[in-house]
């Protein structure tokens, strides 16, 4: 069993490597893209008929509450900065 294992890892060693590069790229690309995917996903359901309220996009968004501010209106203005409105 041995003997067949190891010539399949030398006949497979390269592509195996690969597969594993490529993955770990992928992932590395990715990350960024699917932080702005969710900011820009949370912003429209927060200005769109009301989807989610202004506690629920905090949360998502990551914001820390101010006092005497609505956290709809601290969300809605950390989205137009986020994506370039105003």
């Amino acid at each position: 069993m041995e003997i067949k294992l190891y010539q399949w890892w030398k006949n497979h060693r390269r592509l195996v490597f690969l597969g594993l590069l490529l993955s770990i790229v992928a992932f590395y690309l990715r990350t960024p893209f699917a932080r702005e995917e969710k900011v820009k996903d949370t912003c429209a359901k927060l200005n769109s008929s009301y989807q989610i309220r202004g506690d629920e996009a905090m949360k998502k968004l990551n914001l820390k509450e101010i006092k005497n501010y609505n956290n709809r209106e601290l969300a809605n203005y950390y989205c137009e900065r986020y994506l370039g409105i105003k």
